[in-house]
This record gives C-alpha cells, structure tokens and sequence, in this order.
C-alpha cells in the first residue's frame, strides 16, 4: 500500500515546483531595475532572481522586447550623462551609467556592452599610450576592465565574440606592434574564461575600424583586400575557434554600408548604387562563395535624414540614425516612422545599438569595485 504521508509530501513538493514556475514566469517578465529591488526582499527572493534559470529565463523573456541604447554626449535636460534606452516608442534612462567610457560603445550582446577609452596618443612615435576595454552590464552596473596589453602603433582594432551557451567571451585586438614596421598587422585574442590575452601572430587583413557585429559566435567586420592590384573592401570573420575567412560583398554595394544581423543572419544595409536616395538590404546565403540575395529596397526621406551614420535592426525595423535624427522603416509594412524625441538629447550622441536588458554577470575577479550586498 501506499504511503499517504508520502503521498502528501509529494503532492506538496509538486505544488511548492508549480508556484515556483509562476513566480518566475511572473518575475522573469520585470525591468532589471525592478528585479534588483526586488532581489532585496529576502534571501529566498535573492537566491531565485541570482539563479542561472532565472537569469535564462529573463533574457528569452527580455530578448523579445529589445530596444536600443545610445550615450548622449550633452543635453539640456540633465546635469549629468545617461545611457539611454529606446524602443522606437519610448524613452528611459539607466541611472548610474555616467562614465567617459560609455561615449565609445563598439557592440552590444546580451545585456553586455563593450567599450574602449583612448588613454592619449603619441603622434611623435606614433603609438597609442594605453586603449581601456571594458565589458559592462548596465542594468546591473557591473563594469570588467580587461587587462592591458601590447604597445600599438596608432589605434587597435577591437571586435567581441559572445558565446550565449558558455556565456564566456573573447575579445580580438588588430594592431601594429611598437617598434615594428606599420605594415605589419598582428592579432591577440582575450578570452573571458582564463583572464589573459593570447597572442595570435601576424594577420593578413585588419579591421577599418572597430565597428563590427557578432552573429552565430562569429565576428564581422569592415576590411580591405587587394584584387587585380587594386584596394577593394571587404568582410573579415573570425570564428568560435579563431579561424580567419574574408567574404567579398555585393558588386552594387559601392556607396556606405553598414553590417547588420537579420533573422541570424549577415546583412548588409547600403545606399543604392544607381539612386542615392535608396537603399538596399542583402543577406549573407553563402559565406563560402560570398553569395548575396536583395531582402528589400526602397526610397528614403533623405531630406528629413541627411547623412547616415548608423544602422540597426530589430526584427522587421530598420533604424537609421543621422547626427539629428532617428528614423525607423519597417520591412513588412513598407512604411517610415520617424522617433519624436521628448528630451533634446539628439544634439550629439554615440552610435545606437541593439540592446536587450539581462542579469549576466561578469564573473571575474577583475570587476570594477562597487557595492553589493545579500538580503538578511
């Protein structure tokens, strides 16, 4: 026979699992800001929003709301900087995101932010003095300051791999080793799971810039190649396990583009080659024989948005930023929008990302100090 004290205890234990999954389910679908409120409430509580199920099931919930992030350099409606987030309708700030280094985000994954800070230049050696990285959650103001490394001559070249099943990231650094030729181009990798920078050797092509875009654990960015002779541009990718490739882009793309990810995919965002106002939208189908198919094309309102400085997309909107305005076009729909700004914030201001909220931590003993404490 069975036990019905047993029985009981059974039955007790499934409805204690099933109120849990509600309360998570109920909590998980909370702004950061309130779940580190509500973290506060007692050790229980602390223990439920600090678990890696918890923290998993907030970003699936978050990574269906996602919006965008900028860091206005002045505006008249604040003493101080704000992170600021968007989602094409509203507007809030992330209070205590402040620092200089937020003016020079490069990539946004996951509720992490990469940022570098300059610290000065030498144009008599023409070497870089020391370039700052750091990893930053800003819903929950842990900030990582990676490591120094090598002396460079002018500025590194950065790019972020987030891997989401390990949340372990890796940090690729190009640049031109002090005391060698300039030509010489050299690549090092930092890795999230030792602590240290790993040193790749020299390299045949280097990023433009540090704009860049991870996507599948692999990193893209902006390169030259040589072709007949001649200097055209290109894609470079690095892979999970650091292997190097180059992807050619679409013949018609020949005026500015920016790299993008859509439904999983590389994309690319460029005017039209024959008609300067409209663009065009490709996607990556074959990176081995660099094949591109057209998503879209249309006209832009190229005198309400001037000069395109960015681009970014979420889902079926395009956001395309000029140093005064955000204009969102929606893919399905075919239509513009245009994001009415309450605040004057849009006097000057870093580039916009794609950003979703998350608990991730930084866990590593290199995280900048800062106050936190566990429920009684």
């Amino acid at each position: 026979m069975d036990d019905p004290c047993n029985d009981l205890i059974g039955s007790w234990n499934e409805s204690l699992l099933e109120l849990e999954s509600i309360v998570i389910n109920i909590l998980s679908r909370l702004p950061v800001k309130s779940l580190m409120i509500c973290k506060s409430v007692s050790k229980h509580w602390w223990r439920l929003i600090s678990s890696p199920d918890f923290i998993r099931a907030q970003l699936t919930w978050s990574l269906e709301n996602p919006g965008y992030v900028f860091y206005p350099y002045a505006c008249s409606c604040h003493n101080e900087h704000f992170l600021i987030k968007i989602d094409g309708e509203t507007i809030e700030t992330l209070p205590g995101c402040n620092e200089q280094y937020f003016r020079n985000m490069i990539c946004s994954f996951n509720g992490l932010i990469c940022c570098i800070n300059h610290g000065g230049f030498c144009h008599r050696t023409r070497r870089s003095l020391h370039q700052d990285i750091y990893i930053c959650n800003p819903a929950t103001r842990e900030v990582l300051l990676l490591p120094q490394s090598r002396g460079s001559k002018g500025s590194p070249k950065i790019g972020v791999s987030f891997y989401p099943r390990t949340n372990e990231f890796k940090v690729f650094r190009f640049f031109s080793p002090a005391g060698k030729s300039h030509d010489r181009k050299e690549c090092e990798v930092y890795s999230s799971i030792n602590g240290s920078w790993k040193g790749i050797g020299c390299v045949a092509h280097r990023p433009r810039n540090s704009k860049h875009i991870c996507i599948n654990e692999t990193v893209y960015w902006f390169a030259k190649s040589k072709k007949d002779g001649l200097s055209i541009v290109c894609i470079l990718a690095v892979d999970l396990l650091e292997n190097f490739s180059v992807i050619s882009i679409p013949e018609q793309v020949t005026r500015w583009a920016f790299l993008v990810s859509f439904e999983g995919c590389l994309s690319l965002v460029a005017g039209n080659v024959f008609d300067k106002n409209r663009f065009d939208m490709w996607i990556l189908q074959d990176s081995n024989k660099s094949t591109w198919i057209r998503k879209c094309s249309d006209d832009m309102p190229i005198s309400n948005i001037g000069r395109v400085k960015h681009v970014a997309v979420q889902k079926n909107e395009i956001l395309f930023a000029s140093m005064r305005h955000y204009f969102f076009y929606n893919m399905c729909s075919k239509t513009w929008r245009e994001f009415n700004w309450v605040h004057d914030f849009r006097k000057r201001f870093s580039i916009p990302l794609t950003y979703t909220e998350s608990l991730l931590h930084l866990a590593t003993d290199s995280l900048v100090p800062k106050s936190r404490t566990s429920p009684a």
